[in-house]
């Protein structure tokens, strides 16, 4: 590390001690500062969108959180126009003026399409044409969201004759939503009516009945802070009534439960559609609880009770400021490891109790 590049870990570890304490404000001016010693500096940028979201500063939050461009470039897209040369990068549209069309383009995880596809419709209302590149596995799910909406494969190379583009995750900013908007209505997604009537025949009406889900995507880079043991599970299981059913698909369904659990079968979400059936059976129950992935989301966007899991101090930025209910879900509520902790069995029991009392979120 020469004399020029002074190492920032020590104090980002001081930051982020202060954000954990619930300083939040304190934090983002110290890293403020220390943007302005370090400009560009990926790691200070990173840590003063987490700090700045938690603040609940949004509108400089969003701004900074371009930071994610950075450090995992092949994760997001590029969007190009012809030019003297040859290609050249077309700049994101911040929601200035009011293009006739603007290309939307899909990035990162399902759930973060899942999550923020409900503001696809906002931009049509304006009087925009709207193209969105979404990843193929979620068109039918979308389908209530996207009428009128030029959907596109994200695996296809494609071309389309607009002046402005933004990712995804900026629809919120360029819109100018407030945080009393970023909710919107809810439930916007719908389970498809027949296979709801299949599940419900599956599942059955005897006890309360939870659908569960304990692994992510092991290859995220945030997996080792979200996902947990299936065996943490087993507080909810042992609360007499309770009947315990598996929601997990892919990485995950391979660990044994050391308590009964109902696995639905391996006929849940086969084919090139996702997560049409796994909506019919989250109508179906009672109640999800899960660690944060795109299940999550898909019984937020429908409304229907959920209870999440998470790390006792490392979580996402889109719940960092969130004690309890999250902005975006008004079914969702948020149950952490205690004291900072990864103790996953804890906050299970935490959500036993929720469960046993009877203090559950109302579904939307």
């Amino acid at each position: 590390m020469s004399a020029a590049t002074p190492d920032l870990t020590p104090l980002l570890a001081v930051v982020e001690e202060a954000r954990f304490r619930g300083q939040a404000l304190e934090a983002a001016a110290a890293l403020r500062t220390l943007s302005a010693l370090a400009p560009g500096d990926p790691a200070v940028r990173a840590a003063l969108a987490r700090t700045l979201f938690q603040a609940g500063l949004w509108n400089e939050a969003w701004d900074t959180y371009e930071v994610r461009f950075d450090l995992l470039p092949s994760a997001f897209p590029r969007v190009t126009r012809p030019g003297a040369n040859g290609p050249e990068p077309m700049p994101i549209w911040r929601g200035q003026g009011r293009p006739e069309a603007v290309l939307v383009m899909g990035e990162q995880g399902l759930g973060d399409t899942i999550q923020f596809a409900r503001y696809l419709p906002l931009l049509a209302a304006r009087g925009m044409r709207v193209h969105a590149v979404l990843d193929p596995r979620l068109h039918k799910l979308l389908a209530p969201l996207t009428e009128g909406i030029d959907l596109r494969s994200n695996t296809t190379p494609g071309r389309v004759a607009v002046k402005a583009w933004l990712p995804l995750l900026n629809l919120p900013r360029a819109l100018g939503l407030t945080p009393q908007q970023y909710r919107g209505r809810i439930p916007y997604l719908a389970a498809d009516r027949e296979r709801v009537a299949r599940l419900r025949a599956r599942i059955g009406d005897q006890g309360l009945r939870i659908g569960i889900v304990w692994q992510g995507n092991p290859k995220a880079p945030v997996d080792i802070y979200r996902s947990a043991p299936l065996a943490a599970f087993a507080p909810l299981a042992a609360l007499p009534g309770v009947r315990l059913f598996a929601l997990q698909k892919g990485p995950g369904e391979e660990q044994d439960a050391p308590f009964p659990l109902d696995r639905l079968g391996p006929e849940l979400d086969t084919g090139p559609d996702w997560f049409l059936d796994t909506a019919a059976a989250i109508e179906a129950l009672d109640l999800v609880v899960t660690i944060d992935t795109a299940v999550l989301h898909l019984a937020g966007a429908l409304g229907r009770p959920a209870l999440m899991l998470t790390h006792g101090r490392t979580v996402d930025w889109r719940w960092l400021n969130a004690a309890d209910v999250p902005v975006w879900y008004p079914s969702v509520r948020l149950v952490r490891c205690p004291d900072g902790t990864a103790d996953w069995a804890a906050a299970a029991a935490r959500a036993a109790l929720l469960v046993r009392t009877g203090n559950l979120p109302p579904a939307a």
